[in-house]
C-alpha cells in the first residue's frame, strides 16, 4: 500500500482500486472513453474491459430497457 493512501485514510486502497474508481466515475459522467484511457496510460480495450465497472443503477437501467423492449415486441 502506498504511504500517501494510508495518510489519507485509504489504507485499504491500491493503485488498481484508484484506476477502477477513476475509470468508472468518468464513465458515469459520460466522458469520452478514449480520453479516460489516455489519462490512465492504457489502451481503450484495457480501460473498458479491466478498469470500467458499470454501476448497479446503470445495470438495472439496462435490464429495464430490455424488459420494455421484450414487452413491446409481443
Amino acid at each position: 500500500m502506498p504511504p500517501k493512501f494510508a495518510e489519507a485514510g485509504l489504507g485499504w486502497a491500491t493503485y488498481q482500486v484508484m484506476r477502477r474508481t477513476h475509470s468508472t466515475l468518468m464513465n458515469e459522467l459520460k466522458v469520452d472513453q478514449k480520453l479516460v484511457a489516455d489519462q490512465l496510460g492504457r489502451t481503450l480495450d484495457v480501460n473498458q474491459n479491466v478498469y470500467t465497472l458499470p454501476s448497479f443503477a446503470r445495470r438495472q437501467e439496462a435490464v429495464n430497457m430490455l424488459e420494455t423492449a421484450i414487452q413491446n415486441a409481443s
